[in-house]
């Protein structure tokens, strides 16, 4: 049997559910185990295989690291880091996403160049000690954003610059759309399946979602359900990408 534990400091919660939900499918998949262990300060997700199944399983693994070191390591560095001063929640979090999500490939790259999987990784110190090369480029881009401050509060400026952003990420998906779900709106797929239900689809989650999903072409087919706000700023950050449409 091939065996592998990721540690993870117990406050990242959200990181281990993350990890544990991701995982658990590619695990049950190559016909191994795995369980999680509470030791005081750390949690403990131990993986096992067959040794037949340890590439694939190995794959899957350096997949679900990087997500987790270029989505909630990031995040939380831009939000420590960054001077945000900005009233608009809204433009607040369109713009964290954008910076979160611009030049990931090149984030991934970095991780993967770095990271090892052999027995075990505390993500915490990967982070931490192996990972300095991306702290530093996240800095930039962090001492970029803050020593041009005085643009953020300046409308136009604000959303052209989140724009940019936007266009430089890689697109993702081919189409998006926004749908009426149980009497508000969800985020559906090329083929209708549904990507976000309808819970907790707040204005600022649904911008960040967009962003998140970089699609090609976004449809709106419930524009009498959202606020002149939001789809004017959609507009200007998505410009020709968005259409409204009349008829499901």
């Amino acid at each position: 049997m091939w065996e592998f534990c990721i540690s993870i400091n117990n406050k990242q919660q959200s990181i281990i559910n993350f990890i544990i939900g991701k995982l658990n499918n590619e695990v049950r998949d190559c016909n191994g185990v795995m369980t999680h262990l509470n030791k005081g300060i750390y949690t403990d997700i131990m993986i096992a295989c067959n040794h037949y199944e340890k590439n694939r399983l190995i794959i899957a693994l350096q997949d679900v690291i990087s997500q987790v070191i270029c989505f909630f390591y990031k995040k939380n560095f831009l939000m420590q880091n960054l001077k945000i001063n900005i009233v608009d929640n809204v433009s607040r979090e369109a713009y964290i996403s954008a910076l979160l999500y611009f030049d990931i490939e090149t984030d991934n790259y970095i991780v993967s160049k770095y990271l090892e999987i052999d027995k075990k990784i505390n993500i915490e110190s990967f982070f931490n000690f192996r990972l300095q090369p991306l702290k530093q480029k996240w800095q930039e881009l962090v001492e970029i954003s803050n020593q041009n401050e005085i643009y953020l509060y300046k409308d136009d400026t604000f959303l052209e610059l989140i724009k940019f952003l936007i266009d430089n990420i890689e697109v993702k998906n081919d189409a998006v759309n926004i749908m009426p779900l149980d009497k508000s709106y969800g985020i559906f797929d090329s083929k209708l399946n549904i990507i976000e239900p309808s819970n907790d689809m707040s204005e600022e989650k649904l911008v960040t979602d967009l962003i998140a999903l970089s699609p090609k072409s976004i449809n709106i087919y419930c524009s009498e359900i959202l606020s002149n706000k939001i789809k004017t700023l959609i507009c200007k950050l998505f410009e020709k990408r968005v259409k409204f449409v009349n008829e499901l």
